[in-house]
């Protein structure tokens, strides 16, 4: 007599083990309960990505509006700049996040962007409060967020600092 193969055990064992689940009344994943929810560090993590988010939508804006009005050269090229740093942040806030599969799909709701002032000067102060908040906000979070999270919002808050003052001198010239 022949001996099975490895294909026909195998089909076996899994008949077998289908057989049994069914027999048992497994309710797949459900079975092990419900899902957990998020850790403070997770929701602590998306909520600076959402944060970060709207911030390049605010300079993105901002740039169109300055260029499209041609106004201040030299405040648009600094928003520029600075919206290219607020790339950068976000990009350093995702690498961060690992979600699982069943979140990973999921956008991120992040604030609605409010409308800009229409002259450079407004502009300039809304961008100027909003770096403000974004320090403020950030400095808040540090308490609660794991080290290696909590010295990259650090790092960040220095960088929307030093935005006020770039902001400023870029404004008054």
């Amino acid at each position: 007599m022949a001996e099975p193969t490895r294909r026909v055990m195998l089909a076996a064992t899994v008949a077998a083990a289908a057989g049994s689940l069914g027999l048992a009344g497994c309710k797949g994943i459900a079975a092990l309960g419900p899902i957990p929810k998020l850790s403070p560090d997770v929701v602590s993590l998306e909520h600076a990505i959402a944060a970060e988010e709207l911030m390049v939508a605010t300079y993105r804006a901002a740039a169109e509006q300055l260029a499209a009005g041609g106004q201040a050269h030299r405040l648009s090229a600094a928003v520029t700049a600075i919206q290219a740093e607020h790339q950068a942040h976000l990009a350093r806030l995702r690498a961060r996040l690992v979600l699982p599969p069943r979140l990973a799909k999921a956008k991120l709701r992040g604030a609605r962007l409010s409308p800009l002032p229409t002259d450079s000067v407004g502009i300039l102060g809304a961008l100027v409060a909003d770096e403000r908040d974004a320090v403020t906000r950030l400095t808040h979070q540090l308490v609660a967020a794991p080290p290696a999270l909590a010295q990259l919002m650090a790092s960040i808050a220095a960088s929307e600092a030093a935005h006020v003052v770039y902001l400023r001198r870029a404004g008054s010239a």
